[in-house]
Formats: C-alpha cells, structure tokens, sequence
C-alpha cells in the first residue's frame, strides 16, 4: 500500500487526550505516590535521580540557512542555560546500573509567547534529550502499556514484551553504562516544529575522550565525574537539527523509528559552553530536584510535533503541578528561574579573563 503521508504534517488520532489524561492520573496515583510513601517527598515521576544542574551558554551559530533561522535560531545571540543531567528509572538507583540518561536544557532570557498553559509569558525555552535516538514506545497508548507492566510484575513485563517486541527491544537496547555523561552523545527521540518543517534535535560532545566506568563506582560516581571533570576544564557541546526529508520513513506520529543521519544529516545550529565550575554542592543538588523541565516550554516556532509529544504536554502539566503542590512550594517559588548579571558566578564564565559577563544579552 503507497503512503500517502505529507512532510512535516502532523495526524491526531480520536481520543489521545483522553488516553494522556489517564496515564496522567495512572503515574500520579501508583509511580509517584509508591515514590512518596517510600521518600517522604513527592518525586517526579521518571528521570527522578538528577545527576547535576549545570550552568552552561547557549550560543547560535553566525550562518545558519536561512530555513533555519525560526525562534531562538533567528538570530545569532547567547543564552544562558540550566543543564540537568538525569537518570530516567522512576527510582534513584545507583549510576552504574544500566539506565537511561537524560540531557535537558533550559535557556533563559528567551521573549515571545510560550505554549505551556498558564506560563505563557515566561522567558524560558526547554529541550530535553535522550541518550537514545528513539523513544520506548510508538504512541503514548502504548507507553501507558509499558508503565502498567513496569509496575506490575514479571509476568506482566513478559507479556508486554511478547505483544509489543519494537518496544520491548528499543528498552533493552537503551539501557546503558556510561564513564561520564559529559562525553555522551543525546537525541531529541522526538520531532518538533522549526518554521515551516519538522526536525528532531541531536547534540554531541566536541571532544572523543572516553572515561573509563570506575572499577568500584561509587553510588553517585556520575556526578563526581561531572564535578572533577568541570574543576579542570571546559565542556562544548555542538547542538544539530536533523530535518525531516521522507514522511514515510521518518513519519512524525511514530516515535520508535529512528531518523537515520544518511537520509537526514545533522546541521549544527548552535554550540552549548559548560564552563568550569563546581557541581558537587547541596545548592547545585537541590537546583537539579527542583527544576522542571518541559518541552512545551516553548515558543511556537519549536512546537512539539506527534502523538507522544501532544501527550507528554498534558503528562508532564499534571505531575509537575501534583509535585509542587504536594511539596508545599509556595506560588512564588513555581515561576521559571531567570538569569541575572551575576548569572555565572562561580563558574570560568565569570572570570574576566574568560569574556566578562559570558553571554550576550
């Protein structure tokens, strides 16, 4: 049968909403209340083991095509930005157990209307990725599926795996160890708006050092590798967009097909600076369980595209809310973080001999 898909065209199905509301209710009720009752805290729920908050430049690049120049790629200019580095279990295990890792970013000082409901003038754009180049599941119908059997029991782990074995073998194959997180390479996994196309965003660390995993890794090894690696020198990361050429090979609405680079090369648009800095502080810590992170933070120009994106928009909402509520984070305290003069203080950033202020305003 042809396909008959168009590029960069998103297909809703009937009833998507309903099903993210429901899985919605399904984490806040079983994963993140189990989390509660065990922590005395309410947690996020996944990516709840934040392995550092990173403060770090965002800069786009001088000449990119002009079909790239849409929100904050208009125009050449810097950001200043929060890294989280994350584990992706619903519970904080150790680094050295098979996980996998999240890379999520949150530029700041960034003007336009914004999606998120009720925090349409925040000043804050996010992008999270992955160290996979596809999502756990196709549709969020189907990752619903392997939440319920996640938090079930073994049998029920089996027959999901026997009903959906795309899904299943995306789950073992991204279950990994890393030596350290700041020489991994991170995808999107899913495709957003640029303008007028579709793309899905990549980032890959400049240097090809490797670190080797300790032969007895401490439990928050990860961390400590961030922290020593970051008291010595700087991280560089080059950020890509990989655009949408074929809408049946690379369809929007079915996240476990991965966007192969000899179809859709990457197109660096901008480089991210993790200056020196100390990472191993109860306030950095604490920065990392607070922030959260959304992809519908976001101007129209990035809007998330495909069936798991419109669900994780209702998903995260509803968990963050829940979180903070139960916390008892005063009103204040739930705006967006913006980023003063005094921004990279305590980083190399600040250090005059680094550039002054570091970011262009």
């Amino acid at each position: 049968m042809a396909c008959k898909l168009e590029l960069f065209k998103e297909y809703p199905q009937p009833g998507e909403e309903a099903i993210a509301k429901a899985l919605a209710d399904y984490l806040r009720d079983v994963v993140v209340a189990q989390k509660t009752f065990l922590s005395g805290t309410t947690q996020r729920d996944v990516h709840g083991k934040g392995i550092a908050a990173l403060k770090a430049q965002f800069t786009v690049d001088l000449d990119i095509p002009p079909e790239f120049r849409h929100g904050v790629f208009a125009e050449p200019k810097s950001y200043p930005c929060w890294i989280r580095l994350s584990n992706g279990a619903q519970h904080a295990a150790r680094d050295n157990k098979r996980d996998i890792r999240g890379f999520a970013i949150k530029l700041m000082g960034v003007p336009g209307y914004k999606l998120l409901p009720g925090e349409h003038d925040a000043t804050t754009q996010d992008f999270l990725l992955f160290s996979m180049p596809i999502f756990f599941t196709a549709t969020a119908k189907e990752f619903f599926g392997l939440i319920k059997a996640a938090n079930t029991n073994l049998l029920a782990q089996l027959l999901f795996g026997l009903t959906h074995p795309r899904a299943a073998l995306a789950v073992l194959r991204s279950l990994k160890r890393y030596g350290s997180l700041l020489e991994a390479k991170f995808w999107s996994t899913t495709p957003y708006r640029l303008g007028e196309i579709a793309v899905k965003y990549v980032i890959e660390p400049r240097s090809d050092e490797r670190t080797p995993i300790p032969r007895k890794p401490g439990r928050n090894y990860l961390r400590d590798v961030a922290d020593s690696t970051l008291a010595s020198k700087e991280v560089i990361y080059d950020f890509f967009v990989q655009v949408q050429k074929d809408a049946c090979r690379e369809p929007i609405e079915d996240a476990l097909v991965e966007w192969k680079e000899r179809l859709s090369p990457l197109h660096r648009v901008a480089t991210i600076r993790i200056p020196k800095q100390r990472v191993a502080t109860d306030e950095r810590n604490q920065v990392a369980e607070n922030i959260a992170m959304n992809i519908w933070h976001s101007l129209e120009a990035h809007r998330p595209l495909g069936n798991v994106n419109r669900s994780r928009g209702i998903i995260y909402q509803e968990i963050a809310d829940f979180r903070r509520r139960r916390n008892l984070v005063p009103p204040g305290q739930q705006q967006e973080p913006t980023a003063g003069a005094d921004f990279f203080a305590g980083t190399s950033l600040a250090d005059p001999a680094a550039g002054g202020r570091g970011y262009a305003p």
